[in-house]
């Protein structure tokens, strides 16, 4: 359906279907059309307008907003409605304006954080179990003769904790003001400054946790920073600088030498991205679309007398494929996390240097209590009579960053 941004062609049509029987909530009908085409992008929050959305959408919203004209010019008394006002489609349309606005500034084209983390549903607001289960190595090796019943198969708990989901938020004012001097686009603005600080405050957190900064990580009841060394039972913290191909195939051999904790087999997964800041992306990207490679001295015939260097050169060496993904918000969180979690990034030449190998939408998890929502207050309330505020809109989202499975990523220093 065509939906138009004018007052009077919204009021119209809400009419129309306030006749029409088999809409049974016109308001609720068209305030989902109005969601769909700003979905759709048919229409922009832009091409509204709060006074002529209140003036078509209110009853008697032209007188009202004349009173209150006239008040604010010549003084006087201005009286209140004698009922209940109805604005229901009104703040319905007006806080999808807000909700759209502030979602798409949530999304930046510099935010990596919603790449690196799988979406886990959830309704536990507090920490919570995660039951994992994995079964002994030699459990299937035995073949079941003809007839014979299946063997009951051993469980075993694996228990990763996730933790408490944080609530983050704040509430938008339309004033009284705001829509007599039609200033939909000072709401909008601070909708997307709303949003872009909600979306940098997700990021920052992901990153965090990715980094190691934050490790929330806890395997049956036991805590463990997300990248230390073999003493922790398996090594993922690596020191190589990277220069070239050679640098991502000695981190992808720690990745490949860690095993499953409970059955000592391969994990099974292979790496699918780099993270880095921007500087280190311009050589990752090199490294990665190289065309031709020459690899001098990798190969030795060590057979006296005929041992010799040999000089080997080929197509791009990297044999799976992988993504780069970066921001600077990556080198600011290294740095202001130095020395948690053995981090060693206190300035920006150290921070440079460090870059993550793995998969890391296997190793982080994003707990999600609610995604980013809005809320209308309702109509007629105290903040609307003693701070002439015309409707407020609740912009909030609740969720945590998690570690999941730490032994698919591997975090390098770059100092070796």
């Amino acid at each position: 359906m065509n939906i138009e941004v004018e007052g009077k062609r919204l009021r119209s049509m809400l009419e129309s279907a306030k006749r029409d029987r088999r809409v049974e909530n016109a308001e609720e009908w068209l305030v989902e059309n109005v969601k769909e085409a700003l979905e759709s992008k048919e229409v922009k929050p832009d091409d509204f307008s709060l006074r002529d959305l209140y003036i078509n959408l209110i009853d008697d919203g032209q007188s009202r907003l004349f009173d209150w004209d006239r008040a604010r010019r010549r003084g006087g008394h201005v009286t209140e409605a004698a009922h209940a006002v109805d604005s229901a489609t009104f703040r319905g349309i007006s806080g999808q304006l807000v909700f759209t606005t502030v979602q798409d500034s949530m999304v930046q084209d510099e935010f990596i954080g919603d790449q690196l983390v799988s979406n886990f549903p959830s309704r536990f607001q507090e920490a919570e179990l995660i039951p994992g289960i994995t079964a002994t190595s030699d459990e299937y090796a035995n073949e079941i003769p003809e007839g014979d019943p299946y063997p009951l198969i051993g469980m075993q708990a694996e228990d990763i904790t996730i933790p408490r989901a944080e609530k983050h938020g704040g509430i938008l004012p339309i004033t009284r003001e705001a829509i007599l001097a039609d200033r939909t686009g000072v709401l909008l603005e601070r909708a997307r400054t709303v949003g872009r600080g909600l979306g940098l405050r997700k990021e920052k957190d992901i990153i965090d946790v990715v980094i190691g900064g934050v490790n929330p990580y806890i395997r049956k009841g036991e805590a463990r920073n997300t990248y230390a060394n073999a003493g922790m039972g398996f090594d993922n913290l690596g020191t190589a600088q990277l220069i070239d191909f050679t640098d991502i195939r000695e981190e992808s051999e720690l990745f490949y030498a860690i095993r499953e904790p409970n059955i000592n087999e391969p994990l099974g997964f292979t790496p699918t991205t780099i993270i880095c800041g921007k500087q280190l992306a311009w050589q990752a990207r090199a490294i990665i679309r190289d065309t031709q490679v020459s690899d001098r001295g990798a190969l030795v015939r060590a057979t006296a007398p005929d041992a010799r260097e040999v000089e080997s050169t080929g197509a791009n060496r990297i044999p799976f494929d992988l993504e780069i993904l970066s921001n600077e918000f990556f080198i600011d969180r290294l740095i202001a996390r130095t020395g948690d979690g053995g981090l060693t990034s206190g300035n920006r030449a150290l921070a440079n240097e460090h870059w993550i190998l793995g998969t890391p939408k296997a190793a982080f998890l994003w707990k999600e209590i609610w995604a980013m929502t809005t809320e209308e207050a309702p109509a007629n309330n105290e903040a609307e009579f003693a701070q002439d505020v015309a409707f407020r809109v609740k912009v909030s989202y609740k969720g945590v960053p998690g570690v999941r499975e730490p032994r698919v990523v591997i975090r390098s220093d770059g100092t070796a």
